[in-house]
């Protein structure tokens, strides 16, 4: 039968065991999707199961599209089965059903995240709140609410010593009312609604029972605690439930995922368990680190992954100087498998927190190797970023009012929208600017109110244009973050603050190495350089490029070459889940996830010395690399290799592809690199040494390419530590000086001295 020709034997007695309870835990990679597929096909086809008996549930509109062609076309008499997410399905039944409810009708409206922030807003200003970070905590605490199921009251009792609960929950209630005023629903509620219906109508729940007699679930192991009571309503009668999960991979917690449900299934449903342990993705190498790694987890069903693929490579574990260096390891070898005939999309680069990105993201636009983002916005598209460099191209370029706008009130000063559109009116009819007219309120046709909230942006203004004009580059980017206190905004222990503020650290470490890079840089300087690599970072959407990403947004992907970065205590798995079994136990599963995304080879990478929450700090390796087993497996550890000079030469650099040739960073001579070499303070304790052989090694290139002048041909493919990777296209004998022209594609034509500037000749 084509039903079970392309299953294994544990698959096909899975698919065909149609009756009762049943509890699948999928390894990684061991094909799940197509036992539930399968599963359902068999139903219909071989049981003759009425397809309107048949429900599955996926996690992402996707999961659901995908499943939905797969069943059709292994079975075309599928029409009738109900595939959809959680919140679709919940959706559609209180379409049909929540006039049983009081104070809804079939019309209700579903609120989005931004339609919900502005409705606390309002709630917050009618109960008089003042405090400006209660709004982004209300939306975690209500949705952390509505996960577990909780009423206002109930939620208050068992967080009765969370800071700022009392106004918390007064703003939870205010806010459900104010949502049943406009017969509106977010998409939280779309779940405890259905489920209060199912409580409230028992017909209605005995409908919706009849109707699906075969339940299916897909990634059961991400369900929440509502999810799961509702799956109990569904599959009461029948015990007719199928659930296909993965505890080793479950890593949402964070956002109401209970990985108790599994426990609780097997409680309830006392069910048949199987296990799919064949691994049909990676070779044997990666899944014997995964392997080593999950076993170190309590919270899980004891299964171990195998694979009849190759053995292929050991995962190659790359302890790098800094941050710097890793990210052009990254890039290099990306470079390589690509020289190699890779394709650009079968190369992922994962991270646990999405403040790493930016140094992998210029590394790669050195080489110009495309790249693609998921889970992440590229660095300065980042909206704290994007705020932060409003306020520094304000300074240098009052007139441009839309960089005003966009900051006059953030973080919130009360001026509202209907303020600041007057205030650009008054701009086009009295040809002034926003900060001339706002430095100037006193004269202005507004209220008081609104005086008194321009004169603390008046002030702001004025001091800052006041340190301008007697810092430095670095110290005025840091005084703009102080004053402003934008980094109070993300002050709770959700992943998104944490992520939002170390992306602050990293912008102002970016300012710092170029500083450092750059005698006598200025703000204008800084910001014309990245608003070139925005530019440059414009990419053909057709495109084959490098995936980055964090591990949160790869799950469900996968790649032949995987670059795993950051592996250091504090960073993954992350400091606060040092004291937390619990959190420590879902770092590991995400670990874990992303080892399995590698298909044929692994590349695990940890800094030994990085830039993180404003300081330069030495690092310890990350507890996992011992669990792996790979902690003896660092590899090329020669960090002053004549291929990876350029990584300790710019050890601050900071987008360095894009200067203008004549600015202060571009060195006339091989005197000015020794001189910036002098500078730098090694994070290692042998100094000196280092410095003497990394100097002895650039001096040793340089001769070696005044001996070997007939090497650097036209045609020949060259690295340059500035303008990365470019051909040579005409060669000039000038006496004893010999100039080559290099095309670096986007940047253009650069005319380089062989007698000065080092080139790394990557393929004649």
């Amino acid at each position: 039968m084509d039903l079970l020709d392309s299953l294994n034997d544990i698959q096909k007695t899975i698919v065909t065991d149609t009756e009762g309870p049943i509890l699948v835990s999928a390894g990684a990679g061991s094909g799940k999707t197509r036992v539930l597929t399968n599963r359902i096909c068999y139903l219909i086809r071989v049981k003759n199961v009425d397809p309107h008996n048949i429900l599955a549930i996926t996690f992402t509109n996707k999961a659901t599209k995908e499943m939905s062609e797969r069943v059709f076309k292994m079975a075309p008499q599928s029409n009738g089965v109900t595939i959809k997410t959680f919140h679709a399905l919940c959706a559609s039944i209180l379409r049909e059903n929540i006039n049983k409810l009081d104070g809804f009708d079939r019309y209700f409206s579903i609120y989005d995240e931004k339609q919900q922030k502005n409705l606390i807003k309002e709630v917050i200003s009618n109960l008089k709140l003042d405090e400006e970070d209660i709004i982004q905590k209300s939306l975690y605490h209500i949705s952390k609410a509505k996960n577990a199921g909780l009423l206002p009251d109930e939620y208050l009792k068992e967080n009765r010593f969370d800071k700022d609960i009392d106004d918390i929950v007064k703003i939870y209630r205010a806010y459900q009312d104010r949502l049943k005023n406009n017969n509106s629903l977010d998409f939280d509620d779309l779940l405890l609604k259905t489920l209060e219906l199912f409580y409230t109508c028992p017909n209605v729940l005995e409908y919706y029972q009849n109707k699906y007699k075969y339940i299916h679930v897909d990634e059961f192991q991400d369900t929440n605690l509502v999810q799961y009571k509702l799956l109990k309503c569904f599959a009461k009668n029948t015990k007719n439930i199928f659930v296909v999960g993965d505890e080793d991979q479950c890593i949402y917690c964070w956002r109401g995922a209970n990985i108790e449900n599994i426990t609780n299934f097997i409680k309830d449903f006392s069910p048949k368990i199987y296990k799919l342990e064949q691994n049909y993705r990676s070779t044997k190498n990666i899944i014997k680190v995964a392997n080593k790694l999950i076993k170190n987890n309590y919270t899980r069903i004891d299964k171990t992954l195998y694979t009849d693929n190759i053995d292929g490579e050991e995962v190659k574990f790359k302890e790098c100087i800094d941050e710097n260096e890793e990210a052009e390891y990254v890039a290099r070898e990306i470079y390589m498998l690509k020289s190699k005939g890779v394709e650009l999309n079968e190369i992922g680069v994962l991270m646990r927190i999405s403040s790493l990105s930016r140094l992998i993201e210029e590394k790669l636009l050195n080489y110009n190797i495309p790249y693609k983002v998921s889970g992440i916005f590229k660095f300065f598209e980042r909206l704290e970023i994007k705020n932060i460099l409003a306020y520094l191209t304000m300074i240098v370029n009052p007139k441009d009012n839309s960089n005003v706008a966009r900051i006059i009130n953030y973080p919130k000063r009360g001026i509202g929208q209907a303020t600041i559109d007057k205030l650009l009116e008054l701009s086009i009819n009295e040809h002034k600017s926003l900060v001339d007219l706002i430095e100037d309120f006193r004269n202005l046709d507004v209220s008081s109110a609104v005086k008194s909230k321009l004169a603390g942006f008046s002030d702001l203004i004025g001091e800052l244009k006041a340190k301008y004009k007697n810092s430095n580059l670095y110290d005025f980017v840091e005084f703009v973050i102080d004053k402003t206190e934008i980094k109070s905004l993300y002050n709770t222990n959700s992943e998104e603050d944490i992520d939002r503020k170390l992306n602050i650290d990293q912008l102002l470490q970016s300012v710092k190495s170029y500083e450092n890079l750059n005698e006598d840089a200025t703000l204008i300087d800084y910001l014309e350089s990245v608003t070139l690599q925005n530019t440059l970072e414009e990419e053909d959407n057709n495109e084959l490029s490098v995936a980055i990403s964090t591990i949160h947004a790869s799950k469900g992907l996968e790649f032949e070459y995987v670059f795993l970065i950051g592996l250091e205590d504090g960073i993954f798995p992350l400091s606060r889940s040092k004291d937390n079994l619990d959190e420590m136990e879902e770092e590991r599963r995400l670990m874990y996830v992303g080892i399995t995304r590698a298909k044929n080879k692994l590349y695990v990478t940890r800094a030994k010395s990085r830039f993180l929450y404003g300081n330069r700090k030495n690092t310890l390796i990350s507890g996992f690399i011992s669990e792996m087993g790979i902690e003896n497996k660092s590899f090329d550890n020669q960090h002053f290799s004549s291929n990876s000079y350029n990584s300790i030469v710019n050890n601050y650099s900071y987008n360095e592809s894009y200067f203008n040739e004549k600015t202060s960073n571009t060195y006339s001579n091989y005197g000015e690199y020794k001189e910036k070499l002098n500078d730098f303070k090694f994070q290692s304790s042998n100094n000196h040494d280092n410095l003497e052989k990394l100097q002895g090694i650039l001096n040793k290139k340089i001769n070696n390419q005044k001996k070997n002048v007939d090497e650097y041909k036209v045609g020949v493919q060259v690295l340059h530590t500035k303008f990365g990777v470019g051909t040579i296209i005409k060669v000039d004998d000038e006496g004893t000086n010999n100039y080559v022209s290099v095309d670096f594609g986007k940047l253009g034509v650069k005319t380089l001295s062989l007698n000065f500037a080092p080139l790394q000749i990557l393929k004649k």
